[in-house]
């Protein structure tokens, strides 16, 4: 809860400074009028009198946003200017050129004003006089909301110089070149190639003689290792010697 009403304390010191009260003001402007024309836009298509009514309200609020706006600007473009005068000088200088532009602008905003009002008064549904109002309200307040976002840009390119090109290192991407394909001159043979052994060179009689053979059958069990074989030994015959 100490938290709370710290950052509550802090933030209504800081709406005492005129620069960060214009930086809070500034994207009010053109949020709020585009918020009115789109609601301006359904209002009329669904024809809900309650609904033109809220956005033409919007639509005027936001524009009359314009005059704490600028005099906020103008207040904090003396200390703005004694502390990048020296640092960043061309940043100063779009900042006062975005400033000029501002107050060259503000005859829309107050236009934008009298037509919201004008409208609100008669009542779009009400005749064509109102109709006609709404309708110029809505595409003034279009054309009005795009000058607002544009002198917007404008303040964030003296600020962010990497808007101007919208280049950063992060967006080079390198890329990876593949390497060439190295052809050799080596085939590999074939898998199922059968190698020639001396046996394998035997005549063709020979082969299929013992092709014809039929296979020993072996007693020994099927799944067992048979045992080596021994080689017999021939026994010599009893002899009887002769009789001298």
């Amino acid at each position: 809860m100490s938290d709370f009403i710290i950052q509550i304390e802090m933030l209504l010191t800081a709406f005492g400074d005129a620069e960060y009260r214009y930086l809070l003001l500034e994207p009010l402007i053109f949020y709020g009028i585009l918020i009115g024309v789109i609601m301006l836009g359904v209002g009329l298509f669904m024809k809900a009198s309650k609904l033109q009514i809220a956005a033409l309200i919007t639509i005027g609020v936001s524009a009359l946003s314009h005059v704490p706006y600028k005099d906020a600007r103008l207040s904090a473009a003396p200390r703005m200017e004694q502390v990048y005068k020296i640092s960043s000088p061309a940043r100063m200088k779009g900042f006062n050129e975005n400033t000029q532009a501002w107050l060259e602008n503000i005859w829309q905003f107050r236009l934008l004003v009298l037509l919201a009002a004008a409208a609100l008064m008669i009542g779009i549904n009400r005749n064509r006089l109102g109709f006609g109002l709404g309708i110029a309200t809505a595409l003034l307040g279009l054309l009005v909301a795009k000058n607002a976002m544009w002198l917007h840009y404008q303040d964030a390119i003296a600020y962010h110089p990497n808007l101007k090109t919208h280049d950063a290192p992060i967006d080079h991407q390198v890329k990876t070149s593949t390497p060439p394909v190295v052809k050799s001159e080596w085939t590999p043979e074939p898998a199922n190639k059968t190698f020639t052994t001396p046996a394998a060179q035997a005549p063709a009689t020979q082969l299929l003689s013992t092709r014809s053979q039929p296979p020993a059958v072996s007693s020994f069990p099927p799944g067992r290792i048979p045992p080596p074989e021994v080689p017999v030994r021939l026994q010599a015959r009893p002899v009887t010697p002769l009789r001298r």
